[in-house]
């Protein structure tokens, strides 16, 4: 049985046996919170001065670490906006809309056709709710930042905030990376915050088929425990995400958040000798995995901005005990 932290252990491993060195943000980010102008200098463009640059370091990997830091600080101010737009009702629970053209053929104000749905129908659109409502709060929070540079523009001032906007801008623009795509601050935060909430879904959906039989509080705080066993993912690089998620089958073919958690996945397992008992990550699926020339990798910006993961984790849970997700999937296997 997989023990609680060989995937993190191997997961690290591997990213060095495939060449590439982690750059730890962290240091990075306390620098810019001390010295806010050293967003403008050359050596942030450089792998921000954390290890000496080999002669063939792909530019992408230069590009790499500045996007991901600037992303970084930025998500600390996201996780705030997130917080403080998030639609509550009276009683405290996520008001979710109907996504737009939705597969799924339910109604968030018929409580009988969701009560009536699949487990999968019912995840299936809960995840695509969910995902359009933090898309929409993502998209508030882009036109903040963006009018927060403005303002400081017009009055001959600055702040973090915008001063961040403006370098991850210009950074993005000439980015041989994410220029050809057309990647901006807007685009690329979305696309993470619908992996992120689709780890959390897959996390939750996997509690009652690996371990039956306990009651939905049991597994709200299996879920709840199991989660900093699945953020080593988010340390990785994009490629070990990748390839892992594929081999673990919790990758759709097709790349969207919507679809529910498959029972012939392999990436969780269940870690019976874990105090309380605890989910884990499948070591065994780990293949080391680099781009030609790739030499750095971050991890995802959002592990830097302490709580955002965790605020998609709760967002999850709730909906999660609200529709009674652990029963139906308990009830449908």
């Amino acid at each position: 049985m997989a023990r609680s932290n060989d995937f993190a252990l191997t997961y690290l491993a591997a990213h060095e046996e495939a060449g590439m060195t982690r750059i730890n943000l962290a240091p990075i980010l306390h620098r810019i919170t001390e010295d806010p102008n050293y967003l403008f200098t050359e050596e942030l463009q450089r792998l921000a001065g954390q290890c000496p640059a080999h002669a063939d370091t792909r530019k992408e990997d230069y590009e790499k670490v500045a996007i991901n830091t600037l992303l970084a600080f930025l998500y600390n101010d996201l996780r705030d906006h997130i917080t403080n737009r998030m639609p509550l009702d009276a009683d405290g629970h996520l008001q979710l809309c109907n996504p737009p053209d939705s597969p799924h053929g339910l109604d968030v104000a018929d409580a009988a056709g969701l009560d009536a749905a699949s487990a999968e129908t019912l995840i299936g659109f809960l995840r695509d709710s969910v995902c359009h409502l933090l898309d929409a709060i993502i998209k508030d929070w882009a036109i903040k930042v963006t009018l927060e540079e403005e303002r400081c523009r017009a009055e001959g001032a600055i702040t973090p905030l915008a001063a961040a906007s403006f370098v991850l801008a210009n950074t993005l623009e000439a980015s041989v990376l994410h220029a050809p795509s057309g990647y901006d601050m807007l685009s690329i935060t979305k696309t993470g915050s619908h992996t992120a909430l689709h780890v959390c879904w897959n996390l939750c959906e996997s509690a009652p088929m690996l371990k039956p039989g306990l009651t939905p509080a049991e597994y709200d705080d299996l879920s709840r425990r199991s989660l900093k066993q699945v953020l080593p993912l988010a340390m990785g690089s994009l490629g070990m995400l990748c390839q892992f998620m594929g081999a673990g089958h919790i990758e759709a073919d097709d790349h969207q958040a919507i679809h529910p958690l498959p029972r012939h996945q392999t990436a969780f397992v269940y870690d019976a000798e874990a105090p309380g008992g605890m989910i884990v990550l499948n070591a065994d699926l780990i293949e080391p995995t680099a781009q030609a020339g790739e030499r750095h990798y971050t991890g995802c910006p959002a592990f830097y901005a302490n709580g955002l993961i965790n605020l998609y984790m709760e967002i999850v849970l709730s909906l999660a005990a609200r529709y009674d997700i652990y029963g139906r999937v308990l009830r449908a296997g």
